[in-house]
């Protein structure tokens, strides 16, 4: 039995955060209902048949689920130490077999399912099992932590202690080589001191698996928390995973078993000409973009070897890859690093191979940057930090396998065929994984979220933010206090959607609508005026709730701007995403372009922010007030401008709006999807109405006279209506608009789906609506569909944001394949030519 070195950690409690809150208009009947499956194995004579219990409440202990009433989380857990009581009960006359029926068993109320061979009259047996405990959460809200050292927004600086642990987990990774990956840094963990436990007294914990004794600090109480680090290198017991038969049946998931090593398989390539030493190329690998890296000893002409693993050793057969790299060039693509095995961003030229130019210059085209977060100990263990910057491209990395528990439950193979994969097979496979291999099963308990209806993001808030991480990746029930309600899906998808409809209202003050739409949302740079004393507390449920309802399957009410989505995936960012930002500060920064005297425009480097009437001048960099915008100053006047306005203007709200998602989702699965995917599978697929579509599209340019009849635009729609399933008609919509949801004119959701209508007309920050427009070109202008919303030309009038130019095609197969590549390309940022 090992024994672990403890810090003092005291309760971090939180007031309620202030917010406004919407009354439902909708009351229901006062009563409560905790429903919790338990699975019956009589027990008796054999005379008796035995009745399934297929959900029970309990009415009788304060200590059990069904006396919960105050708005909270609870962790509910069985009490493995009772017995379980056996009941013999009479079916009523008026069951069927099959029929449900409820049963008082002691101070229980279980409904119990009547055996197929049974009839009104007779007699079951039944086995409950003990009562679930309820332990309500009585630490309070977790502050957070502020990196930066400055309080405010429910941030607290980190204390002497914690950045003495993040030091030395820095000092431990900056020392290791670059040849081999870093050794995982010390793992702390939290426990809670039990009852009765006073200082100087030991008692026992258990952590993965091992169980050792921890001495209480003299300064430390029972019912505090600690913070623990365990001893290295103590050997786990042998042990094996029990399954409780005891839950709903929907929640009858499988122990996920680790699994085996992959095989790995030799490639041996050609050194390219040209390539020099200790330079990165890239080549198609097992049906993956690889990145390797030229031996300092090896030239061009000569041959290298290297391994990859490998996830169906049994074949021949290469993935196949959607993408034919022959026709896309001068674009962004992830490849995987062989080095290390990290996805990383590399840029493509014109010819189709990486882009080696040492150029440190920004230039509008082709320079991408992506946010680097770092995660580190926060005050409460609950609750960790990080450090979030904007770096160039191909500078970013993330790890290809998922590990829980120091365990690898994903792996490089399986993520390398899914990004291979479609997009409904994608997210097939991602429910798998968190249901089957990330999800905490409901034997090892769950959590109930207690709210009311009246205060139903004050009491989310408090609920959700008093929750551990693996809080969070437990099953959770929701209860509407108060009311009638059997949370069996109904209860969590209200609960979603009711949320995040509320926290995106702009009138919270956290959000705003986009100037180019008001319909995807963007976050309000001035929210720390709005909620000086909790704004950033929202931005981090509001990541954890998101990430929750994509962790389980359920849709979120809110569309952000394209470069958040780009944020939370760890994509590029280029200088065209401002234009969905910010379309009139964008049209004004790409006019620079055309000046030829920048001087005379007397800028310097400086942006005036107004927040609530009140005019604030921030430097884009030090001393921008002193620094005038020159021709020769320009690209970087460009790219400080970007960088302030994607991710300076709010980091702070952003970099809790990610680690809040983190809390949930690993990283790493989330490289299988691009932005779009990722809006589709966060908001759910839209069902478009295309004859409304159709009736609200006008024509121009080579189709303004014969309009819908022309030849190219009838081949058009009936590709539309015949051929694209919903998701490729989002993704057309994602393709012209920038967002599918966001250029419409009535909305509403039946079912978990979106409906539009109208579908493409754009309110813009002009208060015009600007239709979805076909504008006629020829093959001439361009051989490929063009939106000059995603990749179109850099110099365009605002007039033609939310057209299409579509070429005069000679056939309707040229037009289907060059309208699907359009599409599929789209969220790339290649060019097709």
């Amino acid at each position: 039995m090992g024994s672990a070195s403890s810090t003092h950690r005291r309760d971090n409690s939180h007031n309620y955060p202030a917010t406004r809150n919407r009354r439902s208009s909708t009351r229901r009947p006062t009563s409560t209902v905790v429903t919790g499956s338990v699975s019956s194995a009589g027990s008796g004579g054999s005379s008796v048949p035995n009745g399934r219990i297929v959900s029970g409440s309990n009415n009788g202990s304060a200590t059990t689920a069904a006396a919960i009433s105050r708005p909270g989380a609870y962790s509910i857990t069985r009490d493995g130490a009772g017995p379980t009581q056996v009941f013999r009960v009479q079916i009523p006359q008026s069951v069927r077999p099959g029929q449900e029926f409820q049963v008082i068993a002691g101070t229980r109320t279980v409904r119990v399912r009547c055996p197929l061979e049974s009839r009104g009259g007779a007699y079951l047996q039944i086995s409950v099992p003990p009562d679930p405990i309820a332990r309500p959460n009585t630490q309070g809200m977790a502050v957070l932590t502020s990196v930066t050292g400055v309080e405010g927004g429910g941030a607290v600086p980190m204390t002497a202690e914690v950045m003495a642990v993040n030091e030395r987990r820095n000092s431990v990774q900056s020392s290791t080589s670059s040849a081999a990956p870093p050794s995982a840094p010390p793992t702390t963990y939290m426990v809670t001191v039990p009852a009765g436990i006073n200082p100087g007294m030991q008692f026992a914990v258990e952590i993965e698996g091992q169980r050792m004794m921890v001495t209480c600090p003299q300064n430390v109480q029972a019912g505090m928390n600690l913070r623990i680090l365990p001893p290295p290198n103590i050997p786990s017991p042998p042990s094996t995973n029990g399954v409780s038969l005891d839950r709903p049946p929907e929640q009858q998931q499988q122990r996920f078993v680790p699994p085996t090593p992959p095989m790995m398989q030799m490639f041996e390539v050609v050194v390219p000409a040209g390539v020099r030493s200790n330079q990165p190329f890239s080549l198609i690998a097992n049906g993956q973009r690889v990145l390797v890296t030229c031996p300092s000893n090896v030239r061009p002409g000569q041959k290298i070897r290297f391994q990859l693993p490998i996830s169906n050793p049994h074949t021949n057969e290469t993935p196949s890859v959607q993408l034919s790299y022959d026709s896309i060039k001068d674009g962004w693509t992830r490849t995987i690093r062989v080095t290390d095995m990290k996805f990383q961003w590399v840029r493509m030229d014109e010819n189709g191979e990486i882009d080696l130019s040492t150029s440190a210059r920004f230039d509008v085209k082709h320079s991408a940057y992506t946010r680097r977060l770092t995660f580190l100990e926060g005050n409460d263990p609950r609750m960790r930090t990080g450090k979030l910057e904007l770096v160039s491209a191909n500078e970013s990395s993330v790890d290809s396998s998922v590990k829980r528990d120091g365990v690898e439950v994903v792996s490089y193979s399986e993520i390398a065929d899914v990004h291979q994969k479609g997009y409904e097979e994608k997210v097939a496979w991602f429910q798998d994984i968190c249901k089957n291999r990330l999800r905490i099963d409901w034997s090892d308990g769950h959590i109930r979220i207690n709210v009311r209806r009246d205060y139903l993001l004050v009491d989310s808030i408090m609920a959700v933010m008093s929750l551990g991480r693996d809080d969070l990746r437990k099953i959770w029930r929701f209860e509407f206090l108060g009311e009638v309600g059997v949370d069996a899906g109904g209860l969590a998808r209200e609960f979603y959607e009711l949320v995040t409809s509320q926290i995106f209202d702009a009138d919270t003050g956290l959000w705003m609508s986009n100037s180019t739409n008001q319909m995807a949302m963007r976050i309000n740079p001035a929210s720390e005026i709005s909620c000086p004393e909790d704004h950033l507390i929202y931005f981090r449920f509001l990541g954890r709730i998101m990430g929750k309802a994509m962790f389980d399957g359920q849709l979120v009410r809110g569309h952000m701007v394209r470069h958040l989505y780009k944020h939370i995936l760890g994509w590029p960012i280029t200088f065209e995403d401002m234009e969905l930002a910010d379309e009139e500060y964008y049209n004004s920064m790409k006019s620079l372009l055309q000046v030829e005297n920048v001087e005379d425009m007397c800028l310097d480097f400086t942006f005036t922010e107004n927040a609530l009437g009140v005019n604030r001048v921030v430097d884009l960099i030090d001393d921008g007030a002193n620094v005038d915008v020159t021709i020769d100053n320009l690209p970087e006047f460009l790219e400080s401008n970007l960088k302030y306005h994607l991710m300076e203007r709010v980091k702070p709200q952003v970099t809790e709006l990610l680690l809040g998602f983190y809390d949930v989702i690993p990283e790493p699965l989330l490289t299988i999807f691009d932005f779009q995917e990722l809006e589709l599978l966060m908001c759910g697929l839209p069902k478009i109405d295309i004859d409304d579509w159709m009736k609200n599209t006008k024509y121009d340019g080579n189709f303004e006279r014969e309009k819908e009849k022309s030849k190219t635009c009838v081949w058009f729609w009936e590709i539309i209506r015949n051929e694209l399933d919903q998701e490729t008609r989002a993704r057309l919509l994602q393709f012209v608009t920038g967002e599918y949801h966001s250029r419409i004119r009535l909305f509403k959701y039946s079912k978990g789906l979106l409906y539009l209508t109208c579908a493409i007309a754009v309110k813009g920050n002009d208060g015009n609506i600007r239709q979805f427009c076909i504008n006629g070109v020829t093959k001439e202008y361009t051989l490929y569909p063009k939106s000059h919303a995603v990749n179109g030309p850099l110099f365009v009038p605002s007039t033609c944001f939310n057209r299409i130019d579509l070429p005069e095609y000679d056939s309707k197969d040229e037009l289907r394949d060059k309208l699907k590549l359009a599409i599929a390309t789209s969220a790339t940022g290649f060019d097709i030519e």
